[in-house]
């Protein structure tokens, strides 16, 4: 990347847009995706999809909602635990 980036490509713009505005972020990024280097790509990408499906939650009704945050919790949990006894093995 020998070429300057206008200012919303650059690293700091770009996890700003991911973080706050995810669907702006993720457009930008899609648009623009030639422009980053593979590793830039998949960092870049796996934020603002992280961030897109937990902005995506509030449009969910209030009990689909809290199952879904449950779900993750849980998931969070387990895979740690997971992880945990693989390590003292």
């Amino acid at each position: 990347m020998n070429q300057k980036l206008p200012w919303y490509l650059k690293k700091t713009s770009v996890y700003i847009f991911c973080i706050l505005m995810p669907p702006i972020g993720y457009l930008i990024l899609l648009i623009n995706l030639n422009k980053f280097e593979y590793k830039e790509r998949i960092e870049y990408l796996s934020i603002a999809t992280i961030m897109t499906a937990i902005w995506l939650l509030k449009f969910l009704p209030e009990t689909l909602n809290n199952i879904v945050w449950i779900l993750i919790i849980t998931f969070l949990i387990g895979s740690t635990i997971i992880g945990y006894f693989k390590k003292k093995k």
